[in-house]
């Protein structure tokens, strides 16, 4: 990645991505938390573009305050993503489903270990974090721009088709 003088500001979520993590997740309904990756590129002026997003993957761990992810179904989709359209592994997404949209410790914690990973070279991770009101229908949800020190809630907005008035995933100030 490429470093940011002054970081990232903003997080433009397509279409395509917006889709898959709403349907995704509603799987929090059943009060345990959901995730997956984010695929995009960092653009300069500080703006991180979420071009598509994968879910959780058959393996993955779920419980009502953790979520791991299928670390080969992340590898593949990142590949599959790279191909297609140049796209990187820039972040995470989950759902907290009985608390505010804001990281947690141990989200901080898996935000530190992915930036101290020599492999993945992270500068930063891009997070969107949702939280669901009952049926999850019209989840609340914050970008986050995570350093090895700090985590800093950014814009998020929302690109949505032209029939839509509102995408329910947009902040709710």
């Amino acid at each position: 990645m490429t470093a940011f003088a002054g970081g990232i500001r903003r997080v433009q979520l397509c279409e395509p991505a917006a889709a898959t993590i709403l349907r995704k997740a509603a799987q929090s309904r059943d009060g345990d938390e959901t995730g997956g990756i984010l695929l995009g590129h960092l653009r300069d002026g500080g703006t991180a573009e979420v071009r598509s997003a994968g879910g959780p993957g058959p393996s993955a761990v779920r419980r009502p305050t953790f979520f791991l992810r299928d670390l080969e179904h992340a590898r593949r989709l990142a590949e599959e993503a790279f191909t297609r359209d140049g796209s990187i592994w820039i972040g995470e997404w989950h759902t907290h489903p009985d608390t505010a949209p804001v990281p947690s410790d141990r989200d901080q914690d898996t935000y530190a270990r992915l930036l101290a990973d020599p492999e993945l070279r992270f500068e930063v991770v891009v997070s969107i974090i949702l939280a669901g009101q009952g049926d999850w229908t019209d989840p609340v949800a914050y970008a986050w721009a995570c350093y090895p020190d700090r985590a800093d809630r950014v814009a998020l907005v929302v690109e949505r088709p032209r029939a839509m008035a509102r995408t329910p995933m947009e902040n709710k100030q």
